[in-house]
């Protein structure tokens, strides 16, 4: 049996997200200024978070899967599907798998994780946004219990805007 650990470290956290930045840039995937290999870093992020929001799962003391949770919608904007009252949920952003944990159950892994972090501050829904066009993300999306709430076009980038209910 694996055992699995999941901590607070922003660097490690970080480490994980270059390492998916610096594999989706190789292998020629379209990259938004969020996914830039470059833009995995400190400097960068702390524009965006606090470094008390990042998670990341431990296997043989490696970090193999991250996310960043936030409290509020900072950085999404779900107008489009909530208007002027914006619904409260655990916001789960740059959830990424490092390339030698990939197709092991990892994301589910760190939404199990984010599922039981929402129940623990009180909220009943986790949300997550992605690029429309990524299919494969929505499909795992979907796999994993989330449901399209809706989709926003700006400029030549659709977003996809995802939520799962969390139940007691």
């Amino acid at each position: 049996m694996i055992k699995i650990e999941i901590t607070q470290n922003m660097d490690k956290a970080i480490s994980v997200m270059h390492d998916v930045a610096s594999s989706m840039k190789k292998n020629g995937m379209p990259l938004s200024k969020w996914w830039q290999p470059q833009n995995m870093n400190k400097k960068f992020l702390l524009q965006h978070t606090e470094p008390d929001e990042y998670y990341v799962a431990i296997i043989d003391r490696k970090p193999a899967a991250s996310e960043i949770l936030q409290d509020s919608e900072r950085n999404q904007n779900w107008k489009s599907i909530d208007g002027d009252i914006p619904e409260k949920a655990l916001y789960v952003h740059w959830l990424c798998v490092a390339r030698e944990f990939s197709g092991q159950g990892f994301s589910k892994v760190m939404i199990d994780f984010a599922a039981e972090e929402a129940k623990k501050r009180g909220f009943k829904r986790l949300r997550l946004d992605t690029n429309a066009k990524e299919e494969k993300l929505y499909k795992l999306y979907e796999s994993l219990g989330f449901r399209l709430m809706g989709t926003e076009q700006k400029g030549d980038h659709k977003t996809a805007f995802y939520q799962k209910e969390i139940n007691d």
